[in-house]
């Protein structure tokens, strides 16, 4: 089994782990949650991560921060009851 296969199945486990505890109910916080959970992964594998697995998980970090961004827009929106 490669490190990226073993990095991709913690974040799998990661992933449904964060699904049973907060529900399909909340998409907002288990967005930011898997977020979160990536760029601990992405820390924690810069040492053992090739650079090409590295690179795919910046990708991911990328569009989980601007969906972070959306998020916190939309909420300073709905508290200034703009939206």
């Amino acid at each position: 089994m490669t490190f990226s296969q073993k990095l991709a199945g913690s974040m799998t486990i990661w992933s449904v782990l964060a699904f049973l505890l907060i529900g399909p109910t909340n998409i907002e916080l288990y967005g930011i949650i898997l977020l979160i959970g990536l760029l601990v992964c992405r820390e924690l594998s810069t040492t053992y991560a090739s650079t090409e697995v590295g690179q795919r998980m910046d990708i991911m970090i990328y569009v989980g921060v601007l969906l972070f961004i959306v998020v916190v827009a939309r909420r300073v929106l709905s508290i200034l009851g703009l939206l």
